[in-house]
């Protein structure tokens, strides 16, 4: 696999003869002033918009031969193709398209290869490089080419010839597909049209945030706040740039053409969770949005998933502690919550076989319940025999059989918030077991733990360590300097970096409104930003969907420890 994804790799700069992405884009921000309770006013269609991308955005995202031939390098019936790669004939599946173009087919980079833009409006388009002239030393090796037709493209994808007649480089795989399959896979690529973008005009562009009615009024007020003023400032310093593209030397166009201002919108859902699809869809109809920022819920987030998921609409760092278990492609969380800490108890159960019980406490938080759930579901799948029992708090309070089960080979964890533990009292029978408990229950405030419990506790703590300050000093001093208070510091330094990773990704799109390509350039990008609010690390690769993955299982008694010393009680579960 390693020889074949270097094949791959080495085939970006030649697949198709397409100018590559490089260049660093302007500034791309945009705004907003406020976050109203109600979707603003209807949307003006973009003045690039046309009927045939409206169309095509629609055609992209339903089933096809075309798009299944794309995405997954097979036939939608599942059956094999094969492809010529270095003169050796390998299974398709290796060499999907989107593999390598990605699912927008607009590309990307990687250790040096720049992977070509294979969109429909680009293939049927002549290439002209006017900038040699200018700067003939950083287009060295790019050349123009004629435009693609549906003949010469069919010969480019399956023998390798490009549409000036030479042959593409021996790495870029020769798919043997019959006339029927190829034409299949030219219209899917001619439905890579972006020209018709839901939530951006000329001048704006749409973005939301969505809060559910179980999140209080003050956390709702730390949210809003910090979101109004980080998207107000970006649209006061950038409100001349939406000018200079009108004015801008003709090689500059693309720096500045995808300016916008933003323009947030606040989703509020009420009532049931089996409601919420409705009414997200409600709003979104009254006025669509291009992408959704940060929000919070203490409910399960499962129902707003699947609304951004048949929308193809990317969901960008909600704060949940309970995403789906199995994200979809348009959502990016910022860790797997009460899941990856449930997980992070199987790691440890898989290394010390010696605990051969597992005794889970529950309290009125749905994240205990859930927690708890999937715990007890993956102790089935351990090789060692362990017994897993789950009470809720009254039962455990009410039961004190169980006391006498306190062994070295019993495990207890506590799913409880601070106000919980508090109910526990030094007579419980747990004085001298071995305790688990949750850090996100207790709001990583770590002084609610009862002295008596102290000092045989163990942590669960996805998070970095309270002494470990610097991944969030960007958030702490631009909320600081700008006098927003922080009383949930969690949710106020996570929408910061939301918003902030999301700027970032903007300035790099260039004047690519896909989707698609926003996710794609935060999985590229994501490594490198120096803020990572709470969290030890953040990073993505290509299809991942938790930025997070590792979390600490610590004694209490050591968290404030040095690096040296904690860094034995990180571990990055496997799902």
């Amino acid at each position: 696999m390693s020889v074949i994804n270097a094949l791959l790799s080495a085939a970006f700069v030649v697949a198709i003869g397409c100018l590559p992405l490089t260049g660093q884009a302007g500034q791309a921000t945009v705004q907003t002033e406020t976050a109203n309770p109600q979707p603003i006013g209807k949307q003006r269609t973009p003045d690039s918009a046309t009927e045939t991308g409206l169309v095509n955005r629609f055609a992209r995202n339903q089933p096809s031969e075309g798009r299944s031939l794309f995405m997954t390098g097979q036939p939608s019936d599942g059956s094999s193709i094969s492809v010529l790669s270095q003169g050796q004939s390998l299974p398709g599946e290796l060499f999907a398209c989107a593999n390598c173009h990605r699912h927008s087919g607009l590309g990307t980079s990687e250790g040096g290869y720049q992977v070509p833009d294979i969109t429909g409006p680009t293939l049927f388009a002549p290439i002209e490089v006017k900038q040699r002239e200018l700067y003939a030393e950083r287009t060295e090796g790019f050349y123009t080419r004629p435009a693609y037709t549906r003949d010469t493209l069919r010969m480019a994808i399956t023998q390798g010839i490009s549409s000036t007649g030479k042959t593409l480089s021996k790495v870029m795989p020769r798919y043997q597909l019959n006339d029927a399959q190829t034409d299949a896979l030219i219209n899917y690529l001619n439905t890579l049209d972006y020209s018709a973008p839901p939530g951006v005009s000329a001048d704006n562009l749409q973005l939301a945030t969505i809060i559910t009615d179980d999140v209080s009024a003050e956390e709702k007020q730390a949210l809003l706040s910090t979101l109004n003023q980080f998207v107000k400032e970006k649209n006061a310093q950038t409100r001349h740039e939406v000018r200079r593209v009108k004015y801008s030397p003709w090689h500059k166009d693309w720096q500045y053409d995808n300016y916008r201002h933003w323009e947030l919108n606040l989703w509020e859902l009420r009532g049931d969770p089996s409601t919420w699809f409705a009414q997200l869809q409600q709003y979104y109809d009254t006025n669509p949005v291009f992408a959704v920022v940060g929000g919070t819920s203490h409910q399960r987030w499962e129902p707003v998933s699947a609304f951004c998921e048949a929308q193809a609409l990317p969901c960008l760092f909600p704060n949940t502690d309970l995403p789906p278990d199995t994200p979809g492609h348009y959502s990016i969380y910022f860790s797997a919550g009460m899941n990856l800490e449930a997980r992070r108890v199987i790691y440890l159960l898989k290394k010390h076989s010696r605990y051969n019980k597992v005794i889970q406490v529950t309290g009125e938080d749905v994240r205990s319940t859930v927690a708890a759930e999937t715990l007890a579901r993956k102790v089935t799948s351990l090789s060692a025999p362990t017994v897993s029992e789950t009470l809720s708090l009254s039962e455990y309070l009410n039961n004190p059989s169980l006391t006498s089960e306190n062994s070295a080979s019993t495990l207890y964890i506590l799913w409880l918030t601070g106000p919980e533990l508090k109910k526990l009292s030094a007579h419980s029978g747990l004085a001298d077991a071995t305790v688990i408990l949750s850090s996100t229950l207790l709001n990583r405030q770590l002084d609610q733990i009862p002295g008596w419990l102290s000092e045989q506790s163990w942590l669960l703590h996805p998070y970095s360590l309270p002494g470990s300050t610097s991944q969030r000093i960007r958030s702490k001093t631009w909320l600081y300097a700008r006098g927003i208070a922080t009383p949930y510091e969690r949710l106020q330094s996570n929408t910061y970096l939301a918003l902030s990773v999301l700027t970032e990704s903007m300035m790099h799109i260039r004047s690519n409104f896909s989707q698609d390509y926003l996710i794609e350039r935060i999985e590229h990008m994501l490594e490198n930003s120096p803020e990572t609010s709470v969290y030890q690390r953040l990073s993505l690769a290509p299809g991942q969907r938790f930025a997070s993955k590792g979390c600490y299982l610590i004694p209490l008694k050591k968290i404030d420890g040095s690096a040296e010393e904690t860094r034995q009680y990180w571990a990055a579960p496997e799902r």
